[in-house]
């Protein structure tokens, strides 16, 4: 079956499709300045940030350009990115118990 496109739609979707690249490469390319050229100024908590800050950036991005989310109802937005922030959550929440525990476990061997 062949589907009919006409210029100005193929052109539009030509210039989505560079516009999301190119957004992407702006991040990745952030993202490896920050830990190429900040490791020695920022400490590493805020380097930490910035790395969740930028890679949940760009999967919200993902989501909403490539799964097309964005063009769906709120209701079923709010179904994908809920579980997803929850997912986050979990993997702080388990990171930082995590590493209670070591720090437990290091007094506890002294």
């Amino acid at each position: 079956m062949a589907h009919l496109l006409s210029d100005e739609a193929y052109k539009a979707q030509k210039k989505a499709v560079w516009r999301a690249t190119a957004i992407m490469a702006v991040v990745t390319i952030l993202e490896v300045a920050v830990a190429v050229y900040t490791k020695d100024i920022l400490p590493q908590g805020v380097i930490s940030l910035l790395f969740i800050f930028m890679s949940v950036l760009k999967a919200f991005y993902i989501m909403g350009e490539f799964m097309h989310l964005k063009y769906e109802k709120r209701e079923l937005v709010l179904a994908v990115l809920v579980p997803f922030l929850f997912l986050v959550w979990g993997i702080i929440a388990f990171i930082w118990e995590g590493s209670s525990w070591g720090a437990m476990r290091a007094l506890w061997e002294q």
